[in-house]
């Protein structure tokens, strides 16, 4: 069976732009120095040069022994964000995103079933305006709803054979000949829309590398326990599209799934932020066998098999 992966350039996750950042050195002709000078400047060098690679091995050492405890645990984490969808089967709950640098600020209340009989209702309500929408997938056709302009689009869900075969101990982040850094995503059998940000934190998980964060802990959250994890943005892209410097999270331990995020700047203020105000998990939820789009409401597409849309924090 042929493997189908949802593969994304780091460069498209996080808009147009270079691909990386190249240092020059620039020498300069220098004015004739007599052989005496020029041995005492390159001993003086070299001297120098010694001293400095040793301080930076002391210092090397120094944090890895610092941050060697956390980075096994970090690792773990990681993989169950990149995961979270078989740490649970049934997951209900609403959070609240804020959004500063494209005037964002919406609630999402979601219903998600997983496991061998995916299914998904969300309802996304905007906090400044009447705007209200909501995704459905029934398990054949995904349903996309404007509720305040009354009209909606209906499509038959593709059958997507890459789920069985999709093999979750694969890299999912490596580079290509190009060296351009490539994340592997794996596909949602539930087609949960914006729910994905909270229930299958993929996305945000692609932000950890093994040198810039550290965990500083747990705190609990709704009676969950959150491992706190605290970074800063290595990608200077991402960081201008988000205009962030820094990350909290704050993750579930058990299933991985992001219970709280805050990004800031270089002035401490808060630029991004996702938090979950309730959460239930293995529950049965009812909207999802409830879902109708009332009869006044019309279609205004009708067209082949859903594509997952990116999230809105890529």
């Amino acid at each position: 069976m042929k493997k189908t992966y949802s593969v994304i350039l780091a460069t498209l996750l996080v808009g147009s732009g270079v691909t990386g950042a190249y240092a020059v050195t620039s020498y300069a002709e220098e004015s004739p120095k007599t052989e005496a000078a020029q041995q005492t400047e390159v001993d003086q060098q070299n001297e120098l040069e010694l001293q400095t690679e040793a301080e930076q091995q002391t210092e090397a050492v120094q944090t890895t022994t610092e941050l060697s405890p956390s980075a096994t645990d970090s690792k773990s984490l990681q993989g169950k964000m990149l995961n979270a969808i078989d740490n649970y089967e049934y997951i209900s709950g609403s959070y609240r995103t804020i959004l500063t640098p494209i005037g964002v600020d919406e609630t999402v209340e979601f219903e998600v079933q997983q496991g061998t009989n995916p299914r998904s209702n969300v309802v996304v309500q905007s906090n400044t305006s009447d705007i209200l929408r909501e995704t459905a997938f029934d398990g054949e056709y995904y349903w996309s709803v404007q509720h305040d302009k009354k009209m909606y689009r209906k499509a038959k869900a593709s059958k997507q054979v890459e789920l069985a075969s999709f093999d979750k101990k694969a890299e999912r982040t490596f580079k290509n000949e190009k060296g351009e850094k490539v994340f592997v995503k794996r596909p949602d059998p539930a087609f949960s829309s914006l729910a994905k940000d909270v229930i299958f934190p993929q996305d945000y998980a692609f932000w950890l590398t093994p040198s810039n964060h550290k965990i500083l802990g747990e705190e609990k959250i709704l009676d969950r326990t959150a491992v706190v994890i605290e970074g800063k943005h290595t990608d200077l892209i991402l960081a201008e599209k988000h205009q962030s410097t820094y990350f909290k999270m704050w993750i579930d331990q058990e299933t991985g799934v992001l219970l709280k995020l805050e990004e800031t700047n270089d002035k401490d203020e808060v630029t991004n932020s996702i938090e979950v105000l309730s959460i239930e998990f293995n529950k049965k939820a009812k909207k999802m066998s409830t879902f109708n789009v009332p009869d006044d409401y019309f279609m205004i597409e009708k067209s082949g098999s859903n594509e997952e849309k990116p999230s809105a924090k890529e």
